[in-house]
């Protein structure tokens, strides 16, 4: 880790990936493409020391005055990304990105500078409100990194255009929660992050933007708490997929990372991918986008998710996941199955009763083949209390032939024999994935299949 002085503005390089003492770090949103560098930050030193402000540039200007307030409060060392890091450094830069979210959380202070922000003394969102035409709040809410940067510190104080203090992440809880969408217990540390489903996380980035598409997914490695390599050029929907495949095999199994629902249903097509086979509103499990979980922020897991988790693992071919369902249900089919067995038994109707098993199993092979929904084992607070657990929708495209009487198990505590018809292993699509339904019925779990998951263009 590499920090600023905040009086000689002269780097220091600590060994180790977190600095042991303590630092100010600052949170900002970029000047367009010309920020002041590692590489040319030594040819600014004096003019960061003596000159007077405002400096020759807004990116030196900024400089100083993050490392005025630091100075002001204590601090004798500075964090920032933009002349903290040797970006011609692979490794160190990895190592930066993979480590930023521990940085903030280890510094003493976070210090956010909204250059688009002329505070008026006002409260509420309208304190934040930009300068630039039409932008709403400042633009420092709508980037992708700076989530990270407003979750990941313990202390974090706002700054405008001016660098007057605007208040504290704490004290501005609700006003933040207001803007973000993000739970006020989250900024006011009440809740840990980890209380937070991935559904829940990634509904935070949904309306956020990066300038580099893979930055939707290489910024929230931090808030979810793993690690991967970057790979730029590899694009967005690429690098988003591994990184829910890199949650799928880290993490306890949280199914809320399936609860989405694509903006339009044409989006999938809209995507990067291998469109031969798929259409409008169809898809895999793993969604393509952050902004696929908007509207999402209410969704939750049971406290022992953990120990009820169902299996979900990705195959070339697809998800491997408990998508097997029962056909050997529906009042027509329990019917039909009644009275057939009632003449199969009697010598006089077995042919009738032979009939009515062949027209049964036609029966439950036509279920087999229609759409169904699979609810997920996580959920929203319905009316009254009650949990309504997620909804999508499948539709088979292979499915194995039913064979009923596969198995005969014996009734509890009768002597009785009833059959039992085996869930068929059957390969589906997601349709319908502009919508998601509620259900209180139970999760089940009558084995595997496979969802097919749309393989990236080239």
């Amino acid at each position: 880790m590499r920090l600023l002085n905040t009086t000689t503005f002269e780097l220091h390089s600590e060994q180790g990936s977190v600095h042991q003492g303590p630092y100010a770090i600052l949170s900002h949103r970029w000047i367009g493409d010309t920020e002041i560098t590692f590489e040319q930050l030594s040819t600014h030193t004096e003019e960061l020391k003596t000159g007077t402000r405002p400096l020759s540039s807004p990116q030196l200007d900024k400089i100083r005055g993050a490392c005025d307030v630091a100075r002001a409060k204590g601090f004798q060392w500075l964090w920032m990304d933009t002349c903290c890091i040797n970006k011609n450094d692979t490794r160190e830069y990895a190592e930066a990105i993979n480590s930023m979210f521990s940085w903030y959380r280890s510094a003493e202070l976070c210090i956010t500078f909204l250059s688009d922000v002329q505070w008026d003394g006002s409260n509420g969102p309208e304190m934040f409100k930009s300068t630039e035409k039409d932008a709403g709040e400042s633009l420092w809410f709508s980037r992708g990194w700076t989530l990270q940067e407003l979750l990941a510190p313990r202390k974090l104080e706002f700054y405008d255009m001016d660098w007057k203090c605007m208040g504290n992440k704490h004290d501005l809880a609700s006003v933040l929660a207001d803007i973000t969408g993000i739970d006020v217990q989250y900024h006011t540390g009440a809740k840990h992050l980890s209380e937070a489903c991935i559904a829940v996380k990634m509904s935070w980035m949904a309306k956020r933007e990066t300038k580099y598409p893979e930055d939707m997914a290489y910024s929230m490695i931090g808030i979810f708490n793993v690690h991967m390599p970057f790979v730029y050029g590899e694009t967005g929907p690429r690098a988003f997929r591994r990184l829910q495949e890199i949650l799928l095999s880290s993490q306890s199994m949280d199914e809320s990372i399936f609860a989405w629902r694509m903006p339009k249903p044409e989006d999938g097509m809209e995507s990067d991918i291998i469109k031969a086979d798929w259409q409008s509103g169809e898809w895999g499990l793993l969604a393509a986008s952050p902004k696929w979980f908007s509207g999402c922020g209410n969704l939750q897991v049971s406290a022992g998710y953990a120990s009820k988790a169902r299996s979900f693992r990705m195959t070339p071919k697809g998800m491997e996941a408990p998508i097997r369902r029962n056909v050997h249900k529906g009042a027509g089919i329990l019917a039909t199955e009644a009275v057939s067995v009632v003449f199969w038994l009697s010598l006089i109707g077995t042919p009738i009763g032979a009939i009515g098993l062949f027209t049964l199993r036609s029966m439950m092979n036509s279920k087999a083949k229609e759409d169904y929904p699979f609810r997920l084992n996580c959920f929203r607070p319905g009316p009254n209390g009650k949990r309504e657990n997620v909804e999508i929708y499948l539709r088979p495209v292979t499915v194995e032939t039913v064979h009923y009487f596969h198995r005969m198990v014996r009734r509890t505590g009768t002597n009785r024999l009833k059959p039992r018809v085996m869930p068929p292993y059957v390969e589906v699509k997601r349709i319908r994935c502009n919508e998601m339904g509620w259900s209180t019925k139970p999760i089940v779990d009558h084995g595997e299949g496979v969802v097919y998951q749309p393989q990236p263009g080239y």
